[in-house]
């Protein structure tokens, strides 16, 4: 069976990421739907991020604890999981919102935004060290 990580995590980082700019987007062009798609974005985004990870831990289960390749597979397991809580808690301010926000909790809101984006850059960086430079979850 191929590894599904590797397929399955492009999902989640594009739907995450596109949750936020339709998001900033809908304080430009304000009545235009952005702020709903922004909404089902990131909650696309965060289900698949949910089949993401159990995979990613699958993956990372089956490299042995002494190979080189643990130097950014712990970090990249923290970071997965720290930015799933980050998008998750955009996702309960929206929610918990409904249709207004006051300013505080838009400025919240951003701030977590833009938390979860360098999260996501950074997350990506690991994940692509573990493939390109360590060759996991290649097909040999």
């Amino acid at each position: 069976m191929p590894p599904l990580h590797p397929m399955i995590v492009h999902f989640p980082i594009a739907l995450l990421l596109v949750s936020v700019a339709l998001s900033w987007a809908s304080l430009i062009w304000k009545d235009k739907g952005l702020d709903k798609a922004s909404w089902y974005s990131l909650l696309l985004g965060l289900v698949a991020t949910l089949v993401a990870i159990p995979t990613g831990l699958a993956s990372a289960s089956a490299i042995p604890a002494d190979s080189a390749a643990m130097v950014a597979v712990n970090p990249h397991r923290v970071l997965g999981i720290a930015t799933f809580v980050v998008f998750a808690l955009q996702a309960v301010i929206v929610w918990r919102s409904k249709a207004e926000m006051s300013k505080g909790v838009r400025v919240t809101l951003i701030a977590l935004q833009v938390i979860g984006s360098l999260l996501l850059i950074v997350l990506g960086y690991f994940g692509g060290e573990l493939v390109y430079r360590y060759g996991i979850g290649l097909i040999k």
